[in-house]
């Protein structure tokens, strides 16, 4: 046995050397790096640490906890280190003082080997509770009593761990805090009741990972500037970065720069993911969404017709609008063959005509407008390639550039129908009104396809004098072609779109009939005080009016063959007198009401013959109307007022209150209620059981008398019911029905 001697300079040196090491061991077990993960959840944590063991900390008193940090009906977690030892352990706090009864299980699974129970609140002492342990896996069952707390300290856990704690909260908790930072003010991560609690330990931080991209907007096949230059270990270097360009779970890219460009051929919201892995393998990510815009240069095509004929010209308008400085820029159109063209605005680029391509010789600046505009005249029928029309032919064109580089076609408008007859829209769009009755309308295809007022104007004429329209062979404008046409120019919509899509309206239409005797009656050859026919005339009124703005409305009116209708007032509407119809050339708004008033005349009927059970002629006729709108695209039908009684006779009582006294006759201009003098007459004519002229034949009746002076008596209108509920003269009454019926 060898001895050696050893030096009291010597000892103090190893007891020197000795704490060092000691500090350096502690140091290490302190370093680390520490999350919690709960779904899609994910937060870094600090242990909590104090110089008291882990036992001694949790101060198990009265059969709980008295660390200071628990909380009534909570679930409290943290890790704590022991600072003296470095060792870490996992505390359990299950509610506090004053809370109520409760239980929990905790399924636990990845524990370290050698970590324990270093607390077991009850323990074996309670029969209610389950402690199972067996790493990596265990379990835990606790039931506490109102008041009452529970709770556990589990560890070592060592420098590298994965703990994954599977909770089930059967009473007594309603909240679930997880504690990190300062033992005295610690901070807290909130968790739900459900999902597992993952907590996990590694002695190497991971990387602390972000990026830019730039530009801030970019577009298809733009490359984009990915910078993770910002990116960083805390204890080391980052070794590697792996780029997830399309968010598909697969890097597209990896590389020791953190530098690199990519661009994308597709449009859309693109999901980037960066994977930084630092010198000691741990890895970071970070992802952030890129918008990629259609294009980084609008090319648009705009051509001024959408069907031609033979032989004529129209125009082409192709605009380019970048978004970024454009080098080396060329167009190529390609048009049918035989097409002739001729260039009208070349925006500064070189024009071939051989080729029918532009090239820019100067660079086109990011948010200027490039205009190139040509026309193109199409050939005869003789020479057109197509056997029979209509038919179509495409124009379509190509649009480069090197720098960057970029290859696009030319979006827009491509196809014009070849036709020997224009449609209306098209044709009204390129009307060249005439000046005077003198000239002729013509059509000029170049025109844009937006129908201007003058068009308008003159399309509205056409329709009323049904005149033909150019270049459509012979073609004429209905009302519904009317319509539409009004809805295009007032909201400014080419002929060759659709009509923008606006809900439905509620229209309300509603007819009034005014006639010359009561009860929509129709006198025939009845003559006036002037010796002319008086009573075969009635008006009409119509209201419209809509809870939204209306585009391109009309009104038709279907009356009976041989009716004559004479506008009285139109409001703004323009009336057509061949077809009763009324279009309303602009935009009725939101709540107006529109009145269409007019005449209508019904022919006199002549000689009528009539059997001796049917001494009078009595037929009724309907009106029947339609209000429709362009835009919004719907129809109603007209309400109210509709149907007219045309008759050679007259109600008992309609006779007496028109009856002029003073000329013994009928005078269908009096009012609707009955005097004196009327009583008088009518006791006559019951008296006598005197027929009363222009009624049929009918005599006044018993019952029919008692009526008329009630109306009297009471100075009540003769259509309005008498006090009392009793019918007026027109709701049926048999004393009032025309020929006793």
């Amino acid at each position: 046995m060898k001895v050696y001697k050893v030096s009291l300079y010597g000892l103090f040196l190893l007891l020197v050397l000795g704490t060092l090491l000691f500090s350096a061991s502690v140091l290490a077990q302190e370093s680390g790096y520490y999350t919690v993960s709960q779904g899609d959840q994910q937060v870094q944590i600090t242990p909590l640490a104090g110089a008291a063991a882990a036992s001694d900390f949790y101060n198990l008193t009265d059969s709980q906890s008295n660390t200071g940090l628990e909380e009534t009906n909570t679930a409290v977690l943290f890790l704590y280190r022991n600072t003296t030892t470095g060792e870490l352990s996992l505390f359990v706090l299950l509610s506090g003082t004053g809370g109520t009864a409760g239980s929990t299980t905790l399924t636990l699974s990845g524990i370290p080997a050698g970590a324990g129970f270093a607390v077991q609140d009850d323990g074996t002492m309670d029969f209610r509770e389950v402690w199972e342990l067996t790493p990596p896996t265990g379990k835990v069952s606790w039931t506490w009593d109102d008041g009452k707390a529970d709770g556990m300290v589990l560890g070592p856990l060592g420098t590298e761990f994965e703990l994954n704690a599977m909770p089930l909260f059967t009473s007594g908790i309603t909240a679930v805090k997880f504690l990190t930072g300062s033992l005295t003010t610690p901070q807290q991560v909130d968790l739900n009741l459900i999902d597992p609690i993952i907590i996990k330990g590694t002695p190497n931080e991971p990387p602390q990972v972000s990026f830019t991209t730039s530009p801030a907007k970019p577009h298809i096949n733009e490359p984009i500037t990915f910078d993770a230059s910002a990116a960083f270990d805390p204890d080391g270097s980052i070794s590697e970065y792996a780029w997830d360009f399309d968010g598909d779970g697969i890097f597209d890219l990896t590389t020791a720069d953190p530098v690199v460009t990519h661009s994308y051929m597709v449009a859309g919201m693109k999901s980037v993911t960066l994977r930084a892995k630092d010198s000691d393998g741990a890895t970071q990510r970070s992802t952030i969404s890129v918008d990629v815009s259609d294009l980084a240069v609008k090319v648009m095509r705009t051509i001024s017709t959408v069907a031609a004929l033979p032989g004529s010209t129209f125009k082409v308008v192709v605009r380019i609008e970048p978004e970024m400085d454009l080098a080396g820029v060329g167009l190529e159109e390609k048009l049918p063959v035989g097409w002739k063209i001729k260039p009208l605005e070349n925006a500064g680029a070189a024009f071939k005509r051989a080729a029918v391509q532009w090239v820019f010789i100067d660079k086109i600046k990011a948010g200027t407008t490039k205009v190139i505009s040509y026309e193109v005249t199409v050939p005869d029928s003789s020479q057109l390639v197509a056997t029979t029309l209509p038919v179509c032919f495409d124009i379509t064109g190509i649009f480069q550039v090197r720098t960057p580089a970029l290859e696009l076609p030319v979006d827009g408008d491509t196809t014009v129908e070849i036709t020997d007859a224009l449609p209306l829209k098209t044709a009204i769009a390129h009307l060249v009104p005439r000046i005077g009755e003198d000239s002729d309308d013509t059509i000029d295809l170049r025109l844009s396809q937006k129908i201007a007022p003058n068009q308008l104007n003159r399309a509205l004429e056409m329709w009323q004098n049904d005149e033909y329209v150019p270049w459509t062979q012979g073609a004429t404008i209905d009302l519904e072609a009317m319509k539409e046409i009004s809805a295009y120019a007032y909201t400014c919509t080419p002929v060759d779109l659709d009509l923008p899509d606006v809900p439905e309206a509620n229209i309300n239409a509603v007819r009034t009939i005014a006639t010359p005797v009561p009860c929509n009656n129709i006198l025939l050859n009845y003559i006036g005080s002037d010796g002319n026919p008086a009573g075969n005339t009635f008006t009409v009124k119509v209201e419209i009016s809509a809870d939204q703005d209306m585009y391109g409305v009309g009104l038709a009116e279907d009356l009976p063959t041989g009716w004559k209708v004479t506008p009285i007032e139109n409001d703004g509407f323009i009336y057509k007198r061949s077809q009763v119809e009324w279009v309303f050339p602009s935009k009725i708004p939101t709540g107006t009401m529109k009145i269409i008033i007019y005449q209508v005349e019904v022919p006199q009927t002549q000689a009528i013959e009539t059997s001796a059970g049917d001494p009078c002629y009595v037929s009724s006729d309907d009106i029947q109307g339609i209000v429709d709108s362009a835009l919004p695209c719907q129809d109603t039908q007209v309400t109210g007022d509709s149907t007219v009684v045309i008759s050679d006779s007259i109600p008992v009582i309609v006779a007496i209150s028109r009856w002029d006294v003073e000329n013994d006759t009928i005078d269908i201009n009096l009012s609707d209620k009955i005097s004196f003098q009327q009583v008088q007459r009518a006791i006559a004519f019951w008296l006598e059981d005197e027929i009363v002229p222009r009624t049929g034949g009918q005599t006044v009746a018993y019952e029919t008398l008692k009526t008329i002076i009630a109306y009297w008596l009471t100075n009540t209108n003769i259509c309005d019911p008498l006090p009392g509920g009793v019918q007026g003269a027109c709701d049926g009454s048999t004393a009032c029905l025309p020929c006793g019926k």
